[in-house]
């Protein structure tokens, strides 16, 4: 099972655990339209891969892509739009043989309602974490 931290706290494991990473398994267009959390700051960068294409097609290449940058024991936090594929991508990584997965919770931009604009509620952006467009 892995655990689920809210984007502060996973900030803060990242700016305190030296070899955390953070992987956005959003898609490219998502990266380019809306932005990336930025980790500069805390000397780190964000690893991009897209657990589903903009086709909503699966990136079987997904593992091996974490792989290339990981170890099974690298601690992982993965982030995505709200929260709900960034847990599927925790899910297939512990099955691959990760054993330190952490899902960011609320994800980039949360969940969001529809008034007459839609308002962002929670996520990443919301909590003030830098990101860049």
């Amino acid at each position: 099972m892995f655990q689920e931290v809210t984007p502060p706290i996973a900030y803060q494991k990242l700016k305190e655990t030296k070899d955390a990473i953070l992987i956005d398994c959003r898609t490219e267009q998502e990266w380019i339209n809306i932005g990336v959390p930025d980790l500069s700051t805390i000397n780190k960068s964000v690893l991009k891969i897209e657990l589903l294409r903009q086709d909503q097609s699966i990136n079987h290449g997904f593992i091996e892509q974490v792989e290339e940058y990981t170890s099974h024991e690298t601690p992982l936090y993965l982030i995505c739009r709200s929260g709900a594929r960034s847990a599927a991508a925790c899910k297939i990584l512990l099955k691959a043989g990760f054993n330190d997965v952490t899902n960011v919770a609320e994800g980039f931009e949360g969940h969001s309602y529809q008034e007459e604009h839609p308002k962002v509620i929670e996520g990443w952006k919301s909590h003030s974490l830098p990101w860049k467009k």
